[in-house]
């Protein structure tokens, strides 16, 4: 794939900022440390648990460890601004792909960067964001793919690190174009990377990581628009120009026609474009939020539970069926969530083909789970559209949707 040229930093006069902080006050945090390792603890308390391995690579979940750690001996952690920063994308990072992310998005895509934190502190948290990108973001979650000849990996925490890039270039464009310029070639270079690991599913032909890799790739560039706009930067600014909407490069919101004309001819977004499009006909209704999935406590227990891409849940059902830390009632509990989020929502696929790996792997199979279920949920479970969706064999399901993939990039 041809490599397109990282953006010079070219931001138009008139383009809105965020408002300061009155002066000679600090920038104002959100929550504070303690009780965001109490969120944490609420979310992925195995995380913080003694016998829990973290790599080194995971420098992410490493922090929040020794935090807690900490926090067990004293009431308050003091923590510099960069370090109050690099604890919050810690916890994002490390929690978003968990059933109850912790809510500090607006922290670290926004309020932290604020122009009343010193240029030194922004430059800080600049180069905690660099580094990030090289953590293991497949760690605490399975929402990635590996490319099949590369091997490289595209997650779903990438677009976590697009939309703090995006916020770092934009506190920077004007205090240090030097590091903004740096900051829009890494968010071009991942663009580039996504949409080369996309090309490998297609060009192996492997419908399923196709239609994962256009689900993690709609996420991640939604991510990165979404705090383009929140930041207000401007239509002509050079990074909007290069990467804004890539993923549907002829809406004609992008910039310049020059830009638009470019982009219609560039191989990354025609890649890019067509994992949208692939995203929007196929997947984008059962990558929700799981809400439904909430209720269950005990689905928070282990990583074991994390949820992977939707609809693909099969492999996960039969690990929650048979999971030695699951009782057959909190089975039951996580099968009466997904019946439930099943009628509620507009009949995600994806919680049928959990049901369907649940009952292939209970002991005793649909009968006794039916024990421990109300009547109509074993009723809803034992016959009608539910239990159609159920009694598809795994095989057959994939290979309709691989075949249905594969069609549509054509």
């Amino acid at each position: 794939m041809t490599e397109t040229a990282a953006p010079t930093i070219s931001t138009p006069t008139g383009t809105p900022t965020p408002s300061a902080p009155n002066r000679g006050q600090e920038v104002p945090r959100g929550i504070t440390p303690k009780g965001l390792i109490e969120l944490v603890r609420n979310t992925v308390p195995f995380l913080l648990k003694p016998d829990f391995s973290v790599s080194s690579t995971a420098s992410h979940l490493q922090n929040l460890q020794l935090t807690a750690a900490s926090l067990a001996t004293s009431d308050t952690a003091e923590l510099t601004h960069s370090g109050y920063f690099e604890l919050c994308l810690s916890a994002h990072y490390g929690t978003v792909s968990s059933f109850v992310p912790t809510d500090v998005d607006n922290q670290i895509r926004y309020k932290l960067w604020q122009p009343g934190a010193k240029l030194e502190t922004l430059l800080t948290m600049a180069d905690t964001v660099v580094k990030s990108l090289d953590w293991d973001f497949t760690a605490l979650s399975t929402r990635f793919v590996r490319g099949p000849r590369s091997g490289n990996i595209l997650s779903g925490v990438h677009g976590e690190w697009f939309s703090v890039a995006a916020a770092s270039y934009c506190a920077l464009r004007r205090k240090a174009p030097e590091k903004a310029s740096e900051l829009a070639a890494l968010i071009v270079r991942e663009t580039e990377r996504e949409a080369s690991i996309f090309l490998e599913f297609a060009a192996t032909r492997d419908g399923i990581g196709l239609l994962k890799a256009a689900t993690l790739i709609a996420h991640n560039l939604g991510d990165l628009d979404r705090v383009m706009d929140q930041w207000n930067l401007h239509p002509q600014d050079s990074l909007r120009e290069a990467v804004y909407k890539a993923g549907h490069p002829g809406d004609g919101k992008t910039g310049s026609d020059e830009i638009k004309s470019s982009r219609k001819n560039s191989p990354l977004f025609n890649a890019l474009s067509r994992a949208g499009a692939l995203n929007k006909e196929m997947m984008a209704d059962e990558n929700h939020r799981h809400f439904a999935l909430r209720t269950p406590k005990c689905l928070r227990k282990s990583q074991d539970f994390l949820l992977p891409i939707a609809p693909f849940f099969d492999e996960w059902g039969t690990r929650v069926g048979k999971h030695p830390a699951l009782s057959p009632e909190e089975v039951a509990e996580i099968s009466q969530a997904l019946i439930d989020g099943w009628e509620k929502l507009a009949k995600p696929v994806g919680y049928s083909r959990a049901l369907a790996g649940i009952l292939e792997t209970f002991p005793g199979g649909l009968n006794r789970l039916s024990q421990y279920l109300p009547a109509r949920s074993a009723r809803t479970l034992k016959a009608g559209p539910l239990r159609t969706l159920c009694a598809t064999p795994r095989a057959r399901f994939e290979d309709q949707w691989a075949s249905k993939a594969l069609s549509l990039l054509q």
